[in-house]
């Protein structure tokens, strides 16, 4: 009896390729984490800090304005489902990709800054957000979300009818898991940050999202010293506004010991951290 041998040979590559493929994508980027995974993503001159669960759950804290950047970003992750997304204040830098990432990705809630926008790209988010009836709510100092299993934000600020404006109204998380912290400070310049200070919340955190981008109106040696941060994270494109500053780079380092874990997304792009019980470990975003 003849056997089509040669008609079977040609297969095993294919065979192979397609295992080696499935291996692959088991290691990469859709695997499960064994813990939080936070990136920051860089998105230019603005902020964006994605959140991802050991089960699959998708936060993101600020859109950033390069839609593209950041939806090629979530598409390469393989997020999914967007649990909550927090807006910290009306900037675009801080949320104009918001109506793209609506087109591509479900989100369930939306928690809107006190600050109000009369800016059309402001006031035309709004109107998708009311199109699609979206959830959504304004967060408050002393506001806890329970966002399953050990992932808690706490909202520190800002309080209700807080006497300041702007950048000041930015609204700051502080991220806990596992016994880690990560604090997420939108734009808040020294006037927020003393506001907070007076407060008396506890503000340690393992990593700081450094606020306003480095600039110089933030970032006073009171607050960093506060939160003692083990990694400092700058969202900037220096060649915009100069940012960071030397002078919150100067704070930072006073604070920090030095500047080697100062990490910037100008030079180091899209920076992210995996944590859990056993500690804080920075991780190739692209893996």
């Amino acid at each position: 009896m003849f056997f089509p041998i040669l008609r079977i040979v040609p297969l095993f590559p294919v065979l192979c390729t397609c295992f080696l493929m499935s291996c692959n994508l088991a290691g990469g980027p859709g695997k499960r984490a064994n813990g939080l995974r936070v990136y920051f993503v860089d998105v230019g001159q603005g902020d964006a800090c994605v959140l991802r669960t050991p089960e699959n759950r998708w936060y993101i804290y600020d859109i950033g304005n390069e839609e593209r950047t950041l939806i090629a970003f979530l598409r390469h992750v393989r997020a999914d489902t967007l649990q909550a997304a927090v807006i910290s204040h009306p900037d675009l830098d801080h949320f104009g990709a918001f109506p793209a990432l609506l087109h591509d990705f479900p989100v369930k809630k939306v928690y809107l800054p006190e600050g109000t926008s009369t800016n059309p790209a402001w006031l035309g988010m709004i109107r998708d957000l009311d199109a699609l009836a979206v959830d959504r709510e304004t967060l408050y100092a002393g506001d806890i979300l329970a966002w399953g299993g050990p992932l808690t934000a706490r909202v520190l600020w800002p309080q209700p009818h807080a006497s300041l404006s702007g950048n000041d109204l930015s609204t700051v998380l502080r991220i806990e898991y596992a016994g880690k912290r990560i604090l997420l400070t939108g734009d808040i310049e020294d006037a927020a940050e003393s506001a907070i200070l007076g407060e008396g919340f506890a503000l340690a955190a393992d990593i700081l999202k450094v606020a306003h981008h480095g600039s110089r109106t933030s970032s006073s040696l009171a607050f960093i010293a506060a939160v003692r941060p083990s990694w400092s994270v700058i969202s900037c494109d220096s060649t915009v506004y100069g940012h960071p500053h030397v002078e919150a780079l100067a704070d930072l380092a006073v604070v920090m010991g030095g500047e080697e874990r100062i990490l910037r997304t100008d030079r180091e792009g899209t920076i992210a951290f995996e944590l859990d019980g056993d500690g804080v470990r920075r991780i190739d975003p692209w893996q």
